[in-house]
């Protein structure tokens, strides 16, 4: 055992002062004179024996109570084994900051908190103690180890990073960090200092050697309520002037108590909105705005609530772009219908471009958004190659088959787009009967489910079998499927000529066909999470050789930028980007191009729900880590000092055995008689 105040020993020599008032007395006696003294002297020898043994208990208490108050000054502890003033060791301190370390605690916000608790802990270490100091980020530099005073000063540029990590990563990062630059012999002393967020301490999968000291330290908030923007989108699939756009907002409370006249700003472009809206404690609420854009290019959105805790997923950026056209190649064949084109011209909004099946080159996909192939009899590899590449990039088709298909060149392009094979001709002569009316390729074709509606027969069918996978969404009175989608690639089972069907007479026919075009246009993603996305698609092509540039709020950085078939990624997974990177809208440009990149932070922190200290000791436990040491800081526990070398101190209990023997000696002196 050792001392942290050895000096206080000293005050032990005090003790000889209540033995010296015992062994000496200094009471003056007075002599009466009796006739008889015999029955005076025997009650003297009777009470004599007590009056002495109740002065020797007095003073044993007395002596006890001042020997463990001196004790309590002194702050007596056991060290850790293996470290001392001729011992090597080595510290490693995680400090977790991470958004949810803004919230505020006992004195500041958590992230303060936690680093004056690192600067105690680096301070009160040995000369020759080694320092690993992690944050979220864990770069490369952070996997060097350092000196007390390298420490400190790395300790005062720790800010808030977007990135988070599980708690178990975090744990084997730094472990095997010191277990590859560390010798063996060294005494290895991990610590922990976060506020032990559930959606981010997987406390199960930790896993420390168990010969590594453990300082588990919880910083725990003064308030857990907060309300975050959690998401946005659209329900229209591709954007025009002068349509109604439906932008859903998704906020969540996830505090104890309803959120009432929340103020919610949005603006895109030259739209702007302010409204009220109620949240129920612990829920979620998908608020619905509409508005229209009225006119083409780029448009940036920005959504806003205020929040009076937690700030950092209050804002949430978007954009998308509204499209002047889309464009639609035609792969034109022997029994090619020309009501297709006729249908596509019926919107201006649709440039249409077509091509014989015989004279098809794969150059003439680029730059489409779909493509139909109507009334080919056989699909050339040629045709087939292009196709898959392009539903690989992003691009949708529609087949319309001939009237006397070669098979296997057809089926070999199904395969590939996971649609079900073909085969021979049925005659069935039946109803066009169901429609998938829920199924979103249907959403806004029918304002409601009609009641009686005129379906087409279907006189000839090819057959159709596997990939079960896929959805029917027209089918005749025997559920053989007549419009089949998977994925974003659709078949017509039945050929568009009058001998099969009179479907190019119904008004299904030019619904489907428009309804396809619109779903196939390609589009950016709204918005991208910092950390999580892995890439950005640049649907303009570029050259290898011209740089992109990532471009706003004070940074300008080359991404890196892979080139496949005929689309452009741009990735975002770059440590050092991801670090520097705030969100709001940047600007992805290089020398042609220009385009907005909204980037958000991840909500993954945003439900402030923590693990309680018996939680952590359940998952915690001595037979995991046997050498572990828990701590939490909360309101009223501002001087928190936690010293590494004696994490067993004693000295609150030498402060109550001194207020026990004090009691004691009081009770004694009552009620010994």
């Amino acid at each position: 055992m050792r001392f942290e105040h050895p000096s206080f020993l000293y005050a032990l020599f005090l003790l000889v002062i209540p033995i010296l008032i015992h062994l000496f007395s200094f009471r003056r006696y007075k002599t009466f004179y009796f006739s008889s003294i015999y029955f005076l002297k025997n009650i003297e020898e009777k009470t004599k024996n007590i009056r002495n043994l109740k002065h020797l208990l007095v003073l044993i208490t007395r002596i006890l109570a001042f020997s463990c108050l001196i004790f309590a000054f002194a702050q007596p502890y056991i060290p850790v084994e293996g470290i001392g003033k001729n011992k090597n060791s080595i510290l490693a301190i995680y400090v977790d900051n991470s958004f949810s370390m803004s919230q505020i605690g006992a004195n500041g916000n958590l992230l303060s908190e936690s680093k004056e608790q690192a600067r105690k802990i680096i301070e009160s270490t040995t000369a020759n103690t080694q320092v690993l100091l992690v944050t979220n980020a864990l770069t490369s530099i952070e996997q060097k180890t350092c000196t007390k005073t390298e420490a400190l000063n790395r300790l005062d540029k720790i800010q808030f990073s977007p990135l988070t990590h599980p708690l178990s990563e975090v744990l084997r990062w730094m472990e095997e960090t010191v277990d590859e630059s560390i010798p063996t012999t060294y005494s290895k002393q991990f610590v922990v200092l976060t506020d032990f967020q559930k959606n981010q301490s997987d406390l199960k999968n930790i896993r420390l050697a168990k010969s590594s000291y453990f300082y588990p330290i919880q910083l725990i908030p003064e308030q857990k309520n907060n309300v975050s923007i959690d998401s946005i989108w659209f329900n229209t699939p591709n954007f025009k002037t002068r349509i109604n756009n439906e932008l859903n907002i998704q906020v969540t409370n996830h505090g104890n108590d309803e959120v009432t006249n929340l103020e919610l700003e949005y603006s895109v472009n030259e739209t702007k909105r302010t409204v009220f809206v109620n949240i129920p404690k612990q829920s979620t609420k998908a608020i619905v705005l509409n508005y229209s854009d009225l006119s083409i290019g780029e448009k940036i959105g920005h959504v806003h609530i205020n929040d009076k805790n937690v700030h950092f997923d209050d804002d949430f950026y978007f954009s998308y772009t509204v499209a002047s056209h889309a464009n639609v190649l035609l792969i034109q064949g022997e029994d090619a219908d020309n009501k297709v084109s006729k249908t596509y011209n019926l919107d201006s909004y649709y440039k249409i471009s077509d091509t014989r099946s015989t004279t098809f080159l794969p150059e003439t996909t680029i730059g489409k958004q779909l493509i139909v192939v109507n009334g080919v009899n056989e699909l050339n590899d040629g045709i087939n190659d292009a196709i898959v590449k392009f539903t690989q990039n992003g691009g949708s088709v529609l087949l319309f088959p001939g009237t006397k298909i070669h098979f296997p060149s057809w089926n070999s392009l199904l395969q590939k787009l996971r649609l079900p094979i073909i085969s021979a001709i049925t005659t069935t002569n039946l109803n066009l009967t169901s429609i998938s009316y829920s199924d979103p390729f249907f959403q806004g074709v029918f304002d409601k489910q009609p009641t009686k509606i005129n379906l087409p027969i279907i006189q000839k069918i090819y057959q159709t079998r596997g990939n079960l996978s896929s959805t029917s969404l027209l089918s005749l009175q025997n559920n053989q499927p007549l419009f089949i989608r998977s994925n974003n690639n659709y078949l017509f089972t039945s050929a568009l000529d009058s001998t099969f069907s009179a479907f190019t007479t119904n008004a299904l026919f030019p619904s489907c066909l428009l309804r396809t075009a619109e779903l196939s246009q390609q589009k950016s993603d709204l918005y991208l999470t910092i950390g999580s996305n892995n890439r950005f698609v640049w649907n303009a092509p570029s050259s290898a050789e011209n740089l992109f540039h990532i471009q706003g709020e004070g940074i300008d950085f080359i991404p890196t930028v892979e080139q496949i078939d005929q689309q452009t990624f741009v990735s975002l997974l770059s440590p050092n980007l991801n670090q520097a990177l705030r969100q709001g809208v940047y600007r992805l440009r290089n020398s042609e191009l220009s385009k907005a990149l909204p980037l958000n932070y991840s909500r993954i922190e945003s439900a402030l729900s923590f693990y309680s200290e018996d939680e952590i000791k359940s998952y915690l436990t001595s037979e995991k880590f046997p050498k572990l040491y828990y701590k939490s800081l909360q309101l009223g526990d501002q001087n928190l000092h936690i010293q590494l070398e004696k994490p067993v101190e004693y000295w609150r209990i030498f402060l109550l055995l001194s207020l026990f023997f004090l009691l004691l000696e009081m009770a004694l002196l009552k009620f010994l008689r």
